[in-house]
């Protein structure tokens, strides 16, 4: 793997050791900007050959499945509520039960179980515990995905963000334990189809980094910066897609300083600004972005859009 992953990866190991009371160290250093945006160009060339390839023969079971499959994803992409995400469950689970060993079924439905959660509350912790059931199938869903294709893209991404979402519903310290399984995962991402759901792998890093706290990543040397030019990078890649602006958004506040809350502020003024359904597929996914986007707005203002 690259070598501004390499120290990801070593990053997340050192969380683990510190938890773990371990004596084991390890060293970072920043990889230089020009070199993680040298990297970014290679891996989007990768994505870009990855999806010139065609795909495997389907079984008469599987091109029925794959069927069901595409309109559980047109409901998936407008969802805005448990009902509706409902909807696109049942037919995933169709979808598996008509294809059991076609990877896409199950991979979808570990998707559409974890997207559910996004409407759950997870206040208290009976609401917790319902959310947790929900991921547990997802889980298991994304594993049967890997256990048909090791190389699933969705089932290994779908499964590193369970995993991560899970982690969120207790302490940062829960989230450093599971750092290198989700780095593994994304690992496989990133050898096939590193800009897989516009630039996803990459915005799961920029979520560690607000996962580990700053003094364990400054004693490190590590710096959130290098994780820019990957999500600049998916921003021209598809500009439409506001889930890389409000990830920059959050790297940005992380760093620090007026000049990156300006630029924080630039990326979420595009989101708030900009047609949520304009990208077919992703449309429940960018309301939802927007709509985070305002409430950070006004965590960094006081103010609503578009007061300062």
């Amino acid at each position: 793997m690259v070598y501004s992953l390499l120290k990801m990866r070593k990053l997340a190991g050192f969380a683990v050791a510190w938890v773990l009371c371990s004596s084991a160290l390890f060293a970072a250093e920043d990889p230089k900007v020009v070199n993680a945006r040298a990297e970014a160009e290679v891996y989007a060339q990768r994505s870009l050959e990855a999806r010139k390839k065609p795909p495997r023969k389907l079984s008469t079971e599987e091109e029925q499945a794959a069927l069901v499959i595409k309109q559980a994803e047109a409901l998936n992409a407008q969802a805005d509520c448990v009902k509706d995400e409902d909807e696109a469950l049942a037919l995933f689970r169709e979808a598996a039960k008509v294809a059991p060993n076609y990877d896409r079924a199950w991979s979808g439905l570990g998707m559409a179980l974890w997207n559910r959660t996004n409407f759950m509350p997870r206040d208290t912790k009976e609401q917790k515990a319902e959310m947790e059931k929900v991921l547990a199938e997802g889980k298991q869903a994304c594993q049967k995905a890997i256990a048909l294709d090791p190389n699933s893209v969705a089932g290994n991404y779908w499964l590193s963000n369970i995993i991560l979402t899970e982690a969120s519903l207790g302490s940062w310290l829960k989230g450093a334990v599971v750092l290198p399984e989700v780095f593994k995962l994304t690992d496989q991402v990133a050898a096939v189809d590193p800009y897989y759901e516009y630039g996803a792998v990459f915005r799961t890093y920029a979520v560690v980094v607000s996962t580990v706290p700053v003094w364990l990543s400054a004693r490190l040397g590590y710096s959130p910066e290098i994780i820019l030019p990957y999500l600049d990078k998916g921003i021209e890649m598809e500009p439409n897609y506001f889930g890389n602006y409000t990830t920059r958004a959050g790297v940005y506040l992380k760093l620090g300083d007026e000049p990156n809350k300006q630029k924080a502020l630039s990326d979420l003024e595009f989101v708030l600004t900009h047609d949520p359904d304009k990208l077919a597929g992703s449309q429940s996914d960018n309301r939802r972005l927007q709509k985070e986007a305002g409430q950070t707005w006004k965590q960094i203002t006081g103010k609503n859009y578009p007061a300062r």
